[in-house]
């Protein structure tokens, strides 16, 4: 959670970290009026939902949690404080987001378990392309325009797909060692044998953040003692 003290510094020094703040609490208020809407028109309240969140990622959470340093076991919940893994900030960006997801549980997974997850029943394609623009392009032709949670080889992340432009924001354990969105094409943290896609936004995982259900987690079964 966001500290009183990371609050008052932030006012203090015109940093982001409070208008982020705000950003959520408007985010927040924006959901309880779609969890009325959702009862007469799910459909519109969908829709809504989806362009609402996208708006919000973009210019709010993406941009606040850019320039965090990563490390392998950083579990911070505050942007640009302390070091998050790749795990930890996918799923604390959803969380903070409003999903209510196990965030600590998910982040500490293969990859391919966590896409699963936000999936929520709905279609994971696992692709194998011929290299970073082949992928782009095969994740493009699937999904369509939108946000795409990706599981790698040995990473976790976003992509958002906006008609050509293509942005890819993780927690990257390579240059810069930092949170950050880029073009994934030249990134060599989207390189990757086999990616595993899911849309980040699909109908049922907004119902739940609609209506403010838990995401249950989906994991790999432990095995039978005889």
């Amino acid at each position: 959670m966001l500290t009183i003290l990371s609050l008052v510094l932030a006012a203090e020094a015109g940093s982001p970290l409070l208008d982020y703040q705000r950003a959520r609490t408007d985010l927040e208020s924006r959901r309880a009026e779609l969890t009325a809407a959702w009862k007469k028109h799910p459909a519109q309240a969908r829709q809504t939902a989806r362009s609402t969140l996208l708006s919000y990622l973009e210019k709010s959470a993406f941009p606040a949690w850019e320039g965090t340093t990563w490390d392998f076991y950083g579990t911070t919940t505050t942007p640009r404080e302390g070091k998050i893994a790749c795990g930890y900030y996918v799923t604390t960006v959803l969380e903070q987001a409003g999903f209510h997801l196990e965030r600590v549980l998910l982040a500490q997974q293969a990859s391919a378990w966590l896409v699963a997850t936000v999936a929520r029943g709905t279609r994971v394609d696992w692709i194998r392309p011929a290299d970073n623009a082949d992928a782009v392009k095969e994740i493009r032709k699937r999904f369509g325009d939108g946000l795409v949670v990706i599981g790698f080889d040995y990473h976790v992340g976003f992509l958002r797909i906006d008609g050509e432009r293509a942005s890819f924001c993780h927690s990257s354990f390579i240059e810069p060692g930092s949170v950050t969105c880029e073009d994934p094409v030249p990134s060599g943290a989207f390189a990757s044998r086999t990616y595993v896609v899911a849309d980040a936004l699909n109908d049922r995982v907004l119902d739940d953040w609609i209506l403010g259900r838990a995401v249950p987690s989906q994991l790999p079964k432990k095995p039978r003692r005889e």
